[in-house]
Formats: structure tokens, sequence, C-alpha cells
């Protein structure tokens, strides 16, 4: 969240120096590649006191344009350099950061979505797909890939000791559910409304226990349908937690089914499906 757009949130990161460093390199920038208000997506090259070298606003799938911006701004960095006595230094470590929506939460999961094949000798859900597409800008939608991130407060929730299944409480099941069972694998698309969930159901059950190390397994299944979109997964996974820390110390889960139809900004409009999607969560050591 360098530069937010809504007030709310701009006020929030005003005194943060990430934000701050890019604020001071946009002031710089020419207006139209700066779109002031607005979102800031762009290619951006900065010199490493905010300088400007060369911006572009939002998406540029245009080979040659991009070349002529890094060539300007490798020329604007060579006299910059040595106006300034710039001379290379090793970056300083930071501490790992997260998106505003989870930090701080007991318990994150790093999730991962993509696009799984859909016949043998079928290369959906490769990394890069070869998809023929004349519009450069939509250039970005074969990256069959996307991340999103999910926080909860109460770890324990997701514990048991019983060796017969019980039910994940609907408190962490259902953001779960809503925010993360979507198809944003190439691109926006906004998480699933309560009557859009047919059903979800996710069980909990012992596996074993050494000393404080729990081993839990889960299984379930959801079925999302909002008339223009739809996603039904099957959900397993397992889990180690420790009851002397009260934390996880693995926790990886998987959703895999067919989806179909579109949502918003999914880049899905030439591609309605049904075709199967994964889901996976992996936990991420705060």
């Amino acid at each position: 969240m360098l530069y937010p757009e809504d007030p709310g949130n701009l006020q929030r990161v005003a005194n943060n120096p990430d934000h701050v460093f890019f604020k001071r390199f946009g002031a710089q920038v020419p207006k139209p590649e700066w779109n002031h208000p607005g979102t800031k997506q762009g290619i951006y090259m900065i010199g490493p006191d905010a300088e400007y070298l060369e911006a572009k606003f939002a998406g540029n799938g245009n080979p040659r344009d991009i070349a002529a911006r890094l060539r300007r701004a490798l020329q604007r960095w060579a006299t910059l350099k040595a106006e300034k006595g710039y001379a290379a230094k090793p970056i300083p470590p930071v501490a790992t950061t997260f998106p505003p929506e989870v930090a701080g939460r007991k318990m994150i999961l790093r999730v991962n979505l993509r696009d799984l094949p859909r016949g043998p000798g079928d290369q959906s859900g490769a990394r890069r797909e070869d998809m023929p597409n004349s519009d450069m800008w939509y250039d970005f939608v074969k990256w069959a890939w996307n991340e999103n991130w999910i926080g909860f407060d109460d770890p324990s929730a997701w514990v048991t000791k019983s060796r017969t299944a019980e039910p994940v409480p609907n408190s962490v099941l259902m953001p779960l559910v809503r925010e993360t069972l979507v198809d944003n694998v190439r691109g926006q698309t906004p998480g699933w409304a309560s009557e859009h969930v047919k059903a979800a159901s996710l069980t909990k059950r012992l596996l074993s226990q050494r000393g404080s190390l729990i081993e839990i397994e889960y299984s379930g299944t959801a079925r999302m349908n909002s008339g223009g979109a739809s996603y039904a997964p099957n959900l397993y996974g397992t889990a180690t937690y420790d009851e002397a820390s009260k934390q996880f110390v693995k926790f990886d889960l998987l959703a895999i089914g067919p989806r179909s139809g579109r949502g918003s900004f999914n880049q899905r409009e030439n591609d309605l499906g049904p075709a199967p999607m994964g889901v996976a969560y992996e936990l991420v050591k705060n």
C-alpha cells in the first residue's frame, strides 16, 4: 500500500517511510504518468533517494516503449550517479511485512491460486501460458497464478484433540470461503456474498500427538454460485499445532474443484469454463 487511493488509507500511511519515499518520487513524475488522484499502478524507475528516472502509468505491454524508457532511465542514472557520487552498497535487511488486512493477526496464511491442467498435455496452470492475444494491454493474463492473504486472531478455532471429526467453526471457515475461495487467478474479483455460499463444511480431527505437538487433519467441501460465476472445490489439509506456544508450526490446506463464469475484473471473458482451479494455503511465520 505505497499510495492508497482513499483518504482514510492515505492518512494511515502518511508518515510511513515507504509512502513518503514514493510520494517524493511522484512529485517529479510527469502528470499523465502519475495519475493523481487515482491508482498508482505502473512501471517506475526510481533512484536511491526517490529521484525520477522514468515512469509509465498503468500496464504497458509494448516492448519497444519499455526498452526506450529503460535506456532513458539508464542515461539519467549515469548522470545522477556521477553528480551525487553514488556507489554500490548492500541493501539493508528489513523485517517481514504483511498486507494491512492481516498484519498483527496471530495466524497468517499465504494463499496461492492457479489454473490446473484440463486434460493430458494441457498447459493450463503453467506459470506462464502461450495464449494468443492481440491486445498487448492484456498480456498479463498469460500469468495463470496469483496470491492472496488471510489472517485469524484465534488459532485455537482450528485445533482439536478429538479423533472423531468435528466441524471447524463458521467464525473462521466462512471468512476463508468468502474471501479466498475466489477466482482471481488472472485478475481481481470480489469475495462471495453470504447468499452466494450454497454449502460449506470443513472438519478437523486429531491424527496424532507427540509431546506438545498435535497433528490435525482437515477435510471438507464448498459450493459457491453467484449466478454469473461458481466454484465447487473439495478441501483437504494437515497441520501441526504446538500446545506449549499456542501456535501452529505448520498449516497446509488445499482446495481443488471446477470454476465457471466470470467476475468483475478477473479476465475470464474468453475462458468461462467449467475448468479446474486450485487454491493452496500455507502458514507464514510471524
